[in-house]
Formats: C-alpha cells, sequence, structure tokens
C-alpha cells in the first residue's frame, strides 16, 4: 500500500536538505491519512516508559522520521512504523500488555477513557523530537564585525542588480503560497550565491524590519517572499535594494565606531556616550519593532569586538546590561537607555581597573 500512494515515486535523494525530506514525509503522511484515516497521522512516533532525566519513570514519545536512504528501504522503513503505530494504538485503547496503565491517575476522570491512553496523555508525559535542521549560513547577530566589516574585493552597488538578476534566474522564485520550507530553501539559495560573490557580510539582506524573514533587523527594503515578491524582475530588484541597503548600514555603523573608538576602558563617560548613541541608532532603524533589541545587542557586541574585548567577556557584558532591559513595539525611555549605557561602561571599566 505504502508503495502505491503517489509520493512514493519520488523519495529524495540520500543526503537531500533536510527541508526537502521534511516536506516530502508531509505529503507522504497526508496521502496515508487519506487513504487510511486520521489515525495513521502519529505513524512517525513511538512511545515507552523511561526513567528520564530528572523527571522519574514517564511516557515518552519520541517524533523520529526515518532516514532517507534509498527508495525501497525508506518505503519500507515507513510501512513497518505504520504496522507499529496502530499496534501501539490498538494497546492504549485495550491494555492489553499493561505497559501503560500503572502510571494513570487512579482517580477516575469521566470519560471512559482506558487508563493507558490517561497515563501517555498525562500532564508528566514528555515529547521528543531530533534536533532542528542546522541552517547551513550564519543568522546575521552572528556575525563578527570582522564578518560584517571585511569586504571581499570592491562592492559596487550598480553592480549588485546584475549579480541578483543572474542568482534569480538561475532558480525560479516559489510563489509567495508554497510551502514556507520551499521558500526558506529558495532564499538560502540566494544568500549562498550573495555570500559566495561578497562575502560573509552578505547574508544581513534579509534581516528586515519587524516580523520579515528575520526578525527585528534594519533593512526596509525586503520583506519577506509573501510581501516582496512579485515578478521575478521585481523580486531581484527587491533583494539588490535590501543587500545595498545593509551594506550602507554596515558602512554607516563602521563610521560610527569610529568616532568613538580607541576608547580607554577607564572613560566611564565615553563609553556611556558611544553606547547610548549605538541603541538610539538602532531604535531609529528598526523602528522599535519586533525584535529590535536583538539588533541592538549585535550591533553592541561588535562595538566591543571593535574595542578588543573578548569573545566571552562580550557575552557577559551584554547579557548583564542589555537582557530583559528592551521589549518588542516599545521605544524605551531615555533613563532606560542612559541606565543601560551606565550599566555596560561601567562593567567595561571594571573589567580593566
Amino acid at each position: 500500500m505504502v508503495r502505491s500512494l503517489p509520493p512514493a515515486a519520488e523519495v529524495p535523494q540520500p543526503g537531500a536538505d533536510q527541508w526537502l525530506v521534511d516536506f516530502w514525509y508531509d505529503r507522504m503522511t497526508e496521502a496515508l491519512v487519506g487513504h487510511l484515516g486520521d489515525w495513521v497521522v502519529g505513524w512517525w512516533y513511538t512511545l515507552a516508559m523511561e526513567d528520564f532525566q530528572d523527571r522519574g519513570v514517564i511516557p515518552v514519545w519520541r517524533g523520529h522520521r526515518p532516514p532517507v536512504t534509498t527508495p525501497d528501504q525508506t518505503l519500507t522503513r515507513i510501512a513497518e512504523a505504520v504496522v507499529a503505530w496502530h499496534e501501539l494504538l490498538v494497546e492504549l485503547a485495550t491494555d492489553a500488555r499493561g505497559r501503560f496503565a500503572a502510571a494513570a491517575s487512579p482517580a477516575a476522570d469521566g470519560t471512559g477513557e482506558p487508563p493507558a491512553w490517561r497515563a501517555v496523555q498525562g500532564r508528566g508525559r514528555v515529547s521528543v523530537y531530533p534536533a532542528f535542521r542546522e541552517r547551513p549560513l550564519p543568522h546575521p547577530w552572528e556575525l563578527s564585525w570582522a564578518d560584517a566589516e571585511t569586504l571581499d574585493g570592491v562592492f559596487d552597488p550598480d553592480t549588485v542588480p546584475v549579480v541578483v538578476s543572474g542568482l534569480v534566474a538561475a532558480s525560479q522564485p516559489p510563489s509567495a503560497q508554497a510551502d514556507w520550507r520551499l521558500r526558506e530553501l529558495w532564499l538560502e539559495s540566494i544568500s549562498a550565491g550573495l555570500v559566495e560573490r561578497y562575502g560573509r557580510w552578505a547574508v544581513g539582506w534579509r534581516w528586515s524590519v519587524g516580523e520579515g524573514d528575520l526578525d527585528g533587523g534594519p533593512v526596509g527594503s525586503w520583506c519577506c517572499l509573501s510581501h516582496s515578491a512579485e515578478t521575478p524582475e521585481a523580486t531581484a530588484a527587491g533583494i539588490a535594494a535590501a543587500l545595498v541597503e545593509w551594506r550602507e548600514w554596515l558602512d554607516d555603523l563602521a563610521e560610527r565606531f569610529d568616532r568613538f573608538l580607541p576608547l580607554p576602558a577607564d572613560d566611564v563617560d565615553g563609553w556611556e556616550r558611544a553606547v547610548a548613541h549605538l541603541v538610539t541608532a538602532v531604535g531609529d532603524r528598526t523602528q522599535y519593532e519586533s525584535g529590535w533589541y536583538d539588533c541592538c545587542k549585535t550591533v553592541l557586541g561588535w562595538l566591543l569586538e571593535a574595542a578588543g574585548i573578548e569573545p566571552e567577556r562580550r557575552k557577559d557584558l551584554l547579557e548583564h546590561a542589555v537582557s530583559g532591559r528592551f521589549a518588542s513595539w516599545v521605544e524605551p525611555a531615555r533613563a532606560v537607555v542612559e541606565s543601560v549605557a551606565e550599566d555596560l561602561a561601567r562593567r567595561v571599566a571594571v573589567d580593566h581597573a
């Protein structure tokens, strides 16, 4: 039966991107549900009573789709998992093996559900999933200042539209209504092409203002495929404008850093002015929209890096001075900005006392 389903003829190649594999498994699950009914939707789950971490023996649900190898092996594993899932559901409905019923609350819940089912659906259960797919490219906030500042060769904004048009022409943009994983893969392919051409800094073209592709950034020329993509030509123009805007923002930051650096560690007033200035600059650029504080922390981290402060210490300084002080869609009061600036400045000075 599994081999007769339409998606069975399109098993991904071994080593295919995990999002493509995940998308294919969704299509296979949809086909299974259409053929067998809603009960089969959980075919990729297993269940056992386990001594889990410090929580004692509890029901542990594990969601794990089998790896994609050859088509024959992959489809066989799916068929075996469907059979095992059906057997598990029968067991939960009948308490046939007595593995789970003991964990059920002795009090009747009035639903008439079997004790085993109440046990595995109770509050003590946990669900465990495999690690999410790693990003092939860094998020802009993962860039170092050395990455962000460095240009691989000469960056000529006038040539960007031609470069981007070539990347877009090489791979047709998915529709705005396409599955989000297909959209993300296409956007990543564009980013990879830009990084290869211009350097790691180019990943930031998608760090859009507000709730766009990458939440809380300084780029206003691009939001996401749903809002920024139209014809391939218009999509390419939007991406090119976003890349140029991102580069201009990085160059603007470099000029701002140059105004303040070098800063002696004991120049508390100088550090306060620099930090307050940058918080305000980031807020103005991001419009204090969703997640703007992540861009703020990134920029302050870059300032600390440019000042020569070690990575681990930079992390501690930002954690103590900034975390929890700002919120999405809220411009902080001037007193809060000054407090953050004072706190960070004094901690830098203490480090070097």
